[in-house]
């Protein structure tokens, strides 16, 4: 199947060849400038191995950033010439959509293979990165198109420019947000103990003692958290804590992450579209987000909890961001912003409670256990973020469903229109 264009200057895809070319420049040089540095640090006694092995992941998820460029700027190139798009392009293919149904199969071997190569530095610092990728990126692709099957999504061009503008700019556009978010709650913190240590002097010292005592203990991170432990189960911690992480960075996350589907607002969307506009927002964010996870862990341990946590976690961005994606598009269509509000406050929702749950699950055997926790205890821990998982996976395909059936309605609607018209 392959789909024309019109010839004609269209500025949405001029703008995306130049950010699409511009996107594909900066990961070039990126990926020239950290293999020649992954290929010295060989030579250089001060570097060390596991230093070099962060320096290859860093390279493979600067060649990943650039591929997933490449079909933008190619499908901006046929758009502008009035030319069909090539049938490797075309992502409705039955053929294509029914292989990826069974490429979930691979992604256990991987994470096996994986979990093997982490324990072994020489071949991590060269195989880890292209696992890495597989592995955050084969479940990712697995439930979206499964999440999208059967709904019209829009064009091509519309479907990898949202894709593009997720994996390159909302990255960033998140990153720069929380980090404003951080260091204005870290000023009003800082003003309030401020405020507390002129009445209380005590305050001051208790500071001073807690900051020698954490960088006495350096680099040991057992003592560091048994020496914490006290303070960190402060009822008023354990708010401030959940309050960042189940509300402040859901509610930046999901408000940015649809941005992509904004400069479709004269469009009118269907119902459809912007569901799978969202997943493809969700999916973009969602890979970018746990490639560069896999590149803070080098233990095999550490990898394989994070290899199948990620892998969860993609399903929460597409469902969240589908959510929102739907909302848009039937606010803009039928003016139901009632439905927006109640579709955005669900992918807060949904994106608050993943966020406490892990935080839970991470954070508290850590701090109540004495001990390290066994394997079993941490997948005790994890239960309920499994559960929702399971519930959100459950979700997609409900939405999907409702959606699809949506659809049919809509088309029998129209055809009966027509024939009553003499159509």
């Amino acid at each position: 199947m392959t789909e024309m264009h019109s010839p004609g200057k269209n500025w949405r895809v001029i703008l995306t060849l130049v950010i699409s070319a511009l996107g594909i420049l900066f990961f070039i040089v990126q990926a020239l400038a950290l293999g020649v540095f992954f290929l010295t640090s060989f030579l250089d006694p001060i570097i060390s191995m596991p230093e070099s092995v962060s320096i290859g992941l860093f390279f493979w998820t600067s060649i990943l950033g650039g591929l997933m460029l490449v079909p933008i700027l190619l499908l901006s190139i046929y758009n502008l010439q009035g030319k069909p798009v090539p049938g490797w392009l075309d992502l409705t293919r039955p053929t294509l959509s029914k292989g990826l149904r069974w490429v979930i199969l691979v992604w256990p071997v991987l994470v096996l293979l994986g979990w093997w190569i982490t324990s072994q530095e020489g071949l991590a610092a060269f195989l880890l990165g292209p696992i890495n990728v597989l592995v955050a990126g084969l479940p990712i692709l697995w439930i979206f198109n499964a999440a999208q099957s059967g709904l019209p999504g829009g064009s091509h061009m519309r479907k990898w420019r949202i894709f593009g503008f997720s994996i390159t700019l909302l990255p960033i556009l998140v990153i720069l947000a929380e980090l404003i978010a951080i260091v204005i709650l870290g000023g009003l913190g800082w003003v309030y103990v401020s405020i507390r240590a002129e009445v209380d002097p005590q305050i001051q010292r208790d500071i001073a003692y807690l900051a020698n005592q954490v960088m006495a203990r350096g680099d040991n991170l057992d003592a560091m958290i048994q020496f914490l432990r006290p303070y960190i189960l402060q009822p008023s911690i354990i708010f401030w804590a959940l309050a960042i992480f189940g509300g402040i960075i859901p509610i930046i996350e999901e408000v940015i992450k649809p941005l992509a589907l904004w400069t479709l607002a004269g469009r009118k969307l269907t119902p459809q579209e912007g569901f799978v506009g969202g997943l493809l927002c969700g999916a973009g964010f969602a890979l970018m987000e746990n490639v560069f996870y896999f590149t803070t862990v080098l233990l095999a341990e550490e990898w394989l909890f994070m290899a199948i946590g990620r892998a969860g976690t993609g399903v929460l961005h597409m469902l969240a961001s589908g959510l929102v994606g739907w909302g848009l598009a039937v606010a803009w269509q039928k003016r139901k912003w009632a439905f927006l509000a109640l579709t955005t406050l669900g992918a807060f929702v949904l994106h608050g409670v993943w966020n406490i749950m892990a935080v839970i699950s991470g954070v508290v055997p850590l701090l109540i256990l004495e001990s390290e926790p066994t394997s079993l205890q941490l997948l005790v821990s994890h239960a309920p973020v499994v559960v929702l998982l399971i519930m959100s996976i459950i979700g997609l395909f409900l939405i999907n469903k409702h959606l699809r059936i949506g659809e049919s309605a809509d088309v029998l609607s129209t055809v009966e229109s027509q024939e009553e018209g003499g159509i």
